[in-house]
């Protein structure tokens, strides 16, 4: 019998029960609210290790932070306040992609940070969103598609042929906000309108400067008042990561660039996983960086000292700091998942917010990561540092199953929206606001997890999860 795409795979329970196992801190919030929940992942102190290699790359990330606040017009008073919430309360949301944030997976994933913030008095909230990702990630779902009072937006007016190919910071035309509804096109309905009139109007280089421009729009709109967002995609990590690049006392620079021997070692790491039970959660899809061709992503290979990739676009990027530098200042080159985490939070010490899936490939990355520089013999202070982090990796994505549209809600809650939705989840429990818990329970990766966990393969004491 074949299997509906939308059948679990695993139950909610065994789901619960490998949770539980791999993240035993989590099992005292089995049943407290979502409240709770919220304000124990966002309660981190900054790191105090004296680590040499930790301290420059909290400095980097603290100016980078700086420069994206005031690009994004934030005053300089303001931009210090962005400053001090990532040294003195180092958590970064990275869960949701990077979508307009009325969109059910962006919504309720801000919602419950802006529990964890308003739990502890902070009024900065720094959120990474992938943008190397396409427009369309699958059937009416991604940046470029919208649901308003049940009908399909697509947001840009685009063509699948423009669509499919691209990744959303490919700057390789002019966006902007055409709204147009597929499913009864037509005049405006009443919610289409009220959106259109939110949105900014001009044009945009890249679809993902467009989502961030109306993002901030309908933060202030929407939002807590109080807490100013900022958002951080995948070209600022590529400013950062040229920011390491350009200052020789970086340990990025020194040890994964100029030392190709770690670099090659952290792939050989990674591709290590493949032969344990561990396999399909962390792979090379590409080494560091992807080559990007007028927005269209295609991965590159580390061969010698040169980046170069296999498919009949030609890119090649010398594996050096002042050629990185270039390509990346040109957008010929985007950072990849791994060296984004490697940048914002295993060397500055951040704790990051994920998803279903980030709860597991983000602490195999630590291993892999601190495997290579133990195999390495590299600086044994980084390491132990590394191992003393504290939750370094929160399950902080899809906590809320949302209940309806999110645009439709806020419109009918009111002035006081966010904070009637923030009072009505927040008391929540977890297990009851996490619904059906789909995102695990129908999901492949997950369900063989379960397996090797039932047959005593996958556990706590596994050598590589030595690290979460």
């Amino acid at each position: 019998m074949e299997t509906s795409p939308n059948s679990d795979l695993v139950s909610k329970g065994e789901v619960l029960a490998l949770i539980f196992e791999l993240f035993p801190w989590l099992r005292q919030f089995e049943q407290a609210t979502l409240n709770d929940y919220a304000k124990a992942a966002f309660s981190v102190g900054s790191d105090r290790s004296g680590c040499v290699a930790r301290s420059q790359a909290m400095s980097l990330l603290r100016s980078r932070v700086a420069a994206v606040a005031q690009r994004q017009g934030y005053s300089a008073e303001a931009a210090s306040r962005f400053q001090t919430e990532i040294e003195v309360a180092p958590v970064l949301q990275c869960g949701p992609h990077l979508h307009l944030l009325i969109e059910p997976d962006a919504f309720y994933t801000h919602l419950f940070s802006l529990m964890g913030l308003r739990a502890h008095g902070r009024t900065s909230y720094i959120s990474y969103a992938c943008s190397t990702v396409k427009f369309v990630e699958r059937g009416r779902k991604g940046p470029a598609w919208l649901h308003v009072d049940g009908d399909a937006v697509n947001v840009f007016g685009l063509s699948r042929s423009k669509m499919i190919p691209y990744s959303i910071l490919g700057r390789n035309g002019c966006y902007r906000f055409h709204l147009q509804n597929v499913d009864r096109p037509g005049p405006d309905s009443e919610a289409i309108s009220c959106l259109r009139d939110l949105l900014p109007r001009g044009e945009f280089q890249s679809a993902a400067e467009a989502i961030k421009a109306a993002n901030l729009c309908l933060w202030k709109r929407y939002s807590d008042s109080q807490v100013d967002l900022l958002q951080l995609d995948d070209n600022d990590v590529a400013d950062l990561v040229a920011d390491h690049l350009s200052d020789g006392r970086s340990w990025l620079r020194a040890s994964l660039i100029e030392d190709r021997a770690f670099a090659m070692r952290l792939i050989h790491c990674i591709d290590q996983l493949a032969d344990t039970a561990w396999r399909g959660w962390l792979k090379n899809s590409t080494h560091f960086f992807w080559g990007c061709i007028e927005g269209r992503l295609v991965p590159l290979w580390l061969d010698g000292r040169v980046l170069r990739s296999k498919a009949t676009e030609d890119v090649r990027v010398e594996f050096s700091p002042p050629s990185l530098v270039e390509a990346l200042k040109t957008g010929r080159i985007v950072p990849n998942l791994l060296l984004m985490f490697i940048i914002t939070s295993i060397l500055p010490g951040v704790r990051v917010l994920g998803g279903s899936r980030h709860t597991i490939y983000y602490p195999l990355m630590r291993w892999a990561f601190c495997e290579a520089l133990r195999s390495n013999g590299y600086d044994t202070k980084f390491l132990n540092t590394l191992s003393n982090d504290e939750r370094p990796g929160v399950w902080g994505h899809r906590i809320i199953s949302g209940p309806c549209e999110p645009f439709s809600l806020l419109n009918a809650v009111g002035r006081e929206g966010i904070a009637t939705l923030l009072e009505q989840f927040g008391k929540m429990s977890i297990i009851d606001a996490c619904g059906p818990f789909s995102s695990f329970t129908q999901d492949p990766l997950w369900a063989e997890l379960a397996v090797a966990y039932s047959s005593g393969r996958v556990g706590r004491q596994s050598s590589q999860w030595a690290f979460r």
